[in-house]
């Protein structure tokens, strides 16, 4: 079978439009380094990966990739600001809906929800770039902030096991070394509020009764779900995260209760009220479906090793997690990062 270039179907993004959009010879895009044609449409060699410059015919035509990171990998996120237009036309909205690969209702949602949003995480700057150029050109507020930005200046958040607390400062107890950090009350700038979930699903399989073909003997799930608390203080690398399960909270003296979730909530409102200044967060909860896109969970599948369930049979387990405690920790270092600029420009710096 023959494969002629000439009429390639462009991208992922068309399909979601339901069109198939086709190129006439002249409007594709040779390689320098493999020769080959590509569409206008692609940012990279459909062929060698290598770089394709941007050209004035094809600007307005390219695609993001949007390939999914790795754990590892830091990326740039094209960010939805709060002072996004939230009435943008029929034609806007459509267009950055196939541009972004969203749903249409997905997208209407963000905009609805009138909250700093991912709308995509990718690898590269220039992909960055070209999605906030495209995205401004239909009259929404983006800015792009990678991961090492978010990290430098906020770090991800220290375990806190013990509050001790003034009428004018709190000291954080962290998990490591015992190490003690003394806040002033008015320096706490903002709370963030929400649950982490994990999932563990161990799948075990074995022999079939029939023929070779190994199948699933076993399966079991196991779920955690515990209340969460970051606290940022108004200088850059300054965050502590309180967990309900692992937490001390004898700082709440006769008030401690005998249940962890009552105590968490107690301990919350008490900071709430002596950090006064601090803005308070707790939309990651209902946010959470918006995030998924560029910020998906978190999901491991692993190889568990050989289990023996009889003399002469072993099962093979593999063990699946799934976890949202990275997309939380982004959303509140984006949270924190956007707070603290807030704060310099307040300053006048």
């Amino acid at each position: 079978m023959s494969f002629d270039e000439d009429e390639f179907e462009v991208s992922h993004a068309d399909a979601l439009s339901g069109a198939s959009q086709r190129f006439a010879p002249e409007q594709m895009v040779t390689c320098s380094v493999c020769a080959r044609r590509n569409p206008p449409t692609r940012m990279k060699c459909l062929y060698c990966g290598a770089e394709i410059p941007e050209t004035e015919a094809t600007k307005n035509l390219r695609r993001p990739v949007l390939k999914p990171l790795e754990e590892w990998e830091q990326g740039f996120n094209v960010v939805l600001l709060r002072e996004q237009s939230a009435d943008a036309n029929e034609n806007a909205l459509r267009d950055a809906a196939t541009l972004l690969r969203l749903e249409r209702s997905a997208l209407e949602g963000m905009l609805a929800a009138n909250a700093a949003l991912p709308l995509a995480r990718v690898a590269a700057h220039d992909e960055a770039q070209m999605i906030e150029r495209r995205l401004s050109e239909l009259n929404f507020a983006v800015e792009i902030i990678s991961d090492v930005d978010l990290e430098a200046e906020s770090k991800v958040p220290q375990r806190v096991r013990q509050l001790r607390w003034t009428e004018n400062d709190v000291t954080l107890t962290t998990n490591i070394g015992a190490n003690s950090h003394v806040v002033r009350w008015k320096d706490v700038v903002l709370l963030v509020s929400g649950r982490l979930r994990h999932k563990r699903i161990e799948i075990e399989e074995g022999r079939g009764r029939r023929g070779m073909r190994n199948e699933v003997v076993d399966s079991r799930e196991m779920f955690e779900d515990e209340s969460v608390l970051d606290v940022y203080a108004c200088a850059p690398g300054e965050g502590w995260r309180i967990t309900a399960e692992n937490f001390d909270f004898s700082c709440l003296g006769e008030e401690k209760n005998l249940l962890a979730a009552q105590n968490f909530r107690t301990l919350v409102a008490e900071l709430r009220a002596r950090a006064s200044l601090a803005r308070f967060d707790d939309e990651y909860a209902p946010l959470r479906p918006l995030l998924a896109h560029a910020w998906p969970l978190a999901e491991r599948t692993e190889a568990g090793g050989l289990r023996r369930a009889r003399p002469g049979r072993f099962h093979r387990e593999a063990v699946t997690t799934v976890s949202n405690e990275a997309q939380f920790t982004r959303y509140s270092l984006l949270l924190h990062h956007l707070e603290l600029r807030q704060g310099r420009r307040s300053d006048g710096k």
